[in-house]
């Protein structure tokens, strides 16, 4: 149980500096690539369009279950041989497999080219850098909306793609975040309510909901601690975070979302459109300005500041609770 439980805190503080500096380290295999292409495989395997919807809800099921126990028990396996060649092997493989489930810059440097785009009036390119972040259609949405749908996504994937998984990572390792990392992979393939996966992908969206329940609330939280330095009012964001976190479909999506339009002073949601279906997703934020460019490079400040200060919290607590417990 040792890598499960007992990965050295230094190796998370190293791969959150290197996620900072250097992002996704593209010139290495990642293994997201190597989780999409298992969910693809299994999903061949197991969706039969002609099944009813029980079997297919019962396969969605095997799904997830095959799909998370195959991904940890890869990642153990190989931190379990690494661990016999030499502990310094081990240790670079854990920093490695910690630093590849983590987002920051990534997310940074997407969101912040949806931001130059618009600062030279090239609409239609930061619809293109945007569909780069969303599931939504993005070729005829106006400024605006651009604006907002790129403020969601920071928002929501600081949790999804940062604290949610150095949440699991510090508390369980690098088994333990990729677990989650796969559960939330599946969740971006199957988990949509179209006629193809409101079925099959039911077990992948609730799973995911389940394991981001707690880190969905503390990135809102994180989040909101961003008001004072961004010349707003605590109180006010706070407000309006309590007033809207509920009304997203998303049970956690809401929390950080709402958060954030709290801060900025602006109201998300709105009109869109997923796989050619017009959605409407509930207004989040009241809308004191109209919404600015500027907003997503505030939204990426507030998402650094909430990776910084989880990054610190966690190691620290985690840390001190080995020391208390002698785990």
């Amino acid at each position: 149980m040792r890598f499960f439980m007992n990965t050295p805190m230094t190796s998370v503080l190293f791969a959150v500096v290197l996620d900072f500096i250097a992002g996704d380290p593209k010139s290495l295999w990642h293994p997201v690539m190597g989780i999409g292409k298992l969910i693809h495989k299994l999903e061949g395997k197991l969706y039969r369009e002609k099944d009813p919807s029980t079997l297919k809800k019962k396969k969605g099921i095997l799904l997830v279950l095959f799909g998370s126990i195959t991904v940890t028990v890869f990642v153990y396996t190989m931190l379990a041989l690494a661990f016999k060649v030499s502990f310094w092997l081990y240790y670079l493989l854990a920093v490695y497999f910690l630093w590849t489930g983590l987002a920051g810059r990534t997310l940074k440097e997407e969101s912040l080219k949806v931001h130059r785009a618009l600062y030279l009036n090239q609409l239609k390119e930061a619809r293109k850098r945007l569909s780069m972040l969303v599931s939504r259609q993005t070729e005829v949405m106006s400024e605006e909306e651009v604006i907002k749908a790129a403020v969601e996504t920071v928002s929501e994937n600081t949790s999804d793609g940062i604290l949610a998984p150095l949440f699991f990572g510090v508390l369980f390792g690098p088994c333990g975040m990729w677990l989650y990392k796969t559960v939330n992979t599946m969740d971006s393939m199957v988990g949509y309510k179209n006629e193809r996966y409101f079925d099959f992908g039911w077990c992948a969206a609730k799973a995911d909901d389940v394991l981001n329940f707690i880190p969905a609330r503390l990135t809102a939280w994180f989040i909101l601690f961003s008001a004072p330095f961004e010349g707003r009012s605590l109180k006010r964001a706070i407000q309006v975070y309590k007033k809207y976190k509920n009304r997203h479909e998303s049970p956690n999506a809401g929390h950080p979302e709402s958060a954030a339009a709290g801060v900025l002073g602006i109201s998300l949601g709105g009109d869109a459109v997923y796989f050619g279906k017009s959605v409407h997703k509930a207004a989040l934020g009241e809308r004191e300005k109209e919404p600015e460019p500027s907003d997503i490079i505030t939204t990426v400040r507030m998402m650094e500041r909430a990776y910084i200060m989880s990054a610190v919290m966690l190691i620290m607590l985690t840390a001190l609770g080995r020391w208390v417990f002698r785990v």
